[in-house]
């Protein structure tokens, strides 16, 4: 028998065709309005390669991952160290394990990531991705407080997982009919209109340190310890969701633990984590969660299981993550290049060509935005920067966003690349007319 190819197996052109027949073809057609019809091949560090060019660009197309795929590739793509773990997992005999058997690689992945929890956090349960994981966390606060209510953000995004869903906002739920009462969605950012919403009806809070789908949004410094401290005083759980801001993207592994601020150490009762988890090769996410809140388990230690979930190769493969990352000179260096970053951004709107064009530019770490004056721009930006050599998205509840989620081993040279493509993108753009101002 032949060797089965695995980069490359059939002509792009076919391989779209496919994917359009027995996946999306809608999907399939939007990634070719956007003249990315394109198949992925070998990827490496920063870069993406595609098997071919496309109708608009003959030649093979390389893009510089600026996002990351919300953190998934924090280290860059296949990253040697990470590729060694996995090799080195599988050689050892390790599989996914048996979830109703003890677990030694789950043991240690726990007692790591209990090192760097703020505050009493030091318990994990370990699922497959971060719907999964933020699911378990709601479960967790209703089950503790004896309560239903659940509060989030009006545009934020936690998942398409049951649970999940609901607190999300409108775009990923309305099709589904999922809008259920106990759901409560506030404006982030808005202390008031929070102060008047939550209540000791209320089970949980949830929000994303940075809301990545909803635009990057960044609160006044003050919000989140606010929050804390309503919380505290009516016995609501405080759900930090880090799935893309923890993990070093912010310059810490807990972003509202100082990422955000350095001054404020805002300490939640229950972490979310995942994207970063996988080490861009095996997934894994986690919800983590301080002592009393597991109470549940005391009764029935089986009442939540994840069958592939905190797969035991899969957490060798991240507690070989964790130890880059959670380097203190790795996350040094996250801020220094998180500065260049920013002061690179920042010279954009300097530019009087572009000075109708960026509405604001914001962001903390590496995870940064670019907003335009209306949503025409979302699209026709990640056109322009494809064509350009750049991956990168608009926000999904905020049109007129683009996010930019670079990985965490950028260099200033890179930078220094990204920019300079940034900016033919961003000078190809056509300038708002005033009706579209309006």
């Amino acid at each position: 028998m032949s060797e089965r190819k695995i980069i490359g197996s059939l002509p792009q052109k076919e391989l779209i065709k496919m994917y359009g027949k027995y996946i999306s073809k809608p999907k399939a057609e939007f990634f070719k309005s956007l003249g990315l019809g394109a198949i992925q091949g070998k990827r490496e560090g920063l870069y993406i390669n595609m098997l071919e060019g496309t109708r608009k660009n003959k030649s093979a197309i390389q893009l510089l991952d600026c996002r990351t795929s919300g953190g998934v590739f924090n280290l860059g793509h296949r990253h040697p160290k990470i590729v060694k773990a996995l090799q080195d997992g599988i050689d050892a005999g390790l599989d996914i394990g048996d979830h109703h058997l003890l677990s030694e690689q789950r043991a240690l992945l726990a007692k790591q990531i209990a090192d760097f929890m703020p505050g009493e956090i030091s318990k994990t349960q370990f699922c497959v991705g971060g719907g999964e994981a933020i699911d378990l966390a709601i479960k967790l606060a209703r089950s503790t407080t004896k309560r239903k209510k659940i509060i989030s953000a009006k545009t934020g995004y936690h998942g398409v997982t049951g649970v999940a869903l609901g607190a999300g906002g409108p775009r990923f739920k309305d099709a589904f009919m999922w809008n259920f009462p106990d759901y409560e969605h506030v404006t982030f950012g808005d202390i008031e209109e929070f102060e008047k919403t939550i209540s000791e009806e209320t089970a949980c809070v949830i929000f994303e340190t940075i809301p990545a789908t909803g635009g990057i949004l960044i609160p006044e410094q003050g919000y989140f310890s606010r929050i804390r401290e309503l919380c505290n005083d009516l016995g609501v759980i405080m759900i930090a969701d880090e799935v893309q801001t923890g993990l070093g993207r912010l310059g810490t592994m807990v972003g509202i633990h100082g990422g955000l601020y350095p001054n404020e150490l805002v300490v939640p009762d229950i972490v979310v984590l995942a994207k970063g988890m996988s080490s861009s090769i095996y997934p894994l996410a986690t919800c983590s969660y301080k002592p009393f809140i597991g109470e549940v388990f005391e009764k029935d230690p089986f009442i939540h299981i994840s069958t592939t979930g905190g797969s035991e190769l899969g957490c060798y493969v991240t507690r070989t993550m964790l130890d880059i990352i959670s380097a203190p000179e790795f996350l040094d260096n996250v801020i220094k290049m998180g500065a260049e970053f920013e002061k690179g951004l920042l010279e954009f709107k300097k530019n009087p060509e572009l000075d109708d064009l960026i509405v604001d530019i914001r962001g903390r770490g590496l995870m940064y935005a670019i907003e335009f004056p209306n949503d025409r721009y979302g699209i026709g930006m990640t056109l322009r920067m494809i064509e350009n050599g750049i991956f990168a998205d608009y926000c999904g509840n905020k049109e007129d966003t683009i996010k930019l989620m670079p990985p965490l081993i950028i260099t200033k040279e890179d930078i220094t690349i990204i920019m300079e493509r940034l900016e033919k993108a961003l000078l190809s753009l056509p300038k708002p007319t005033k009706e579209e101002d309006k």
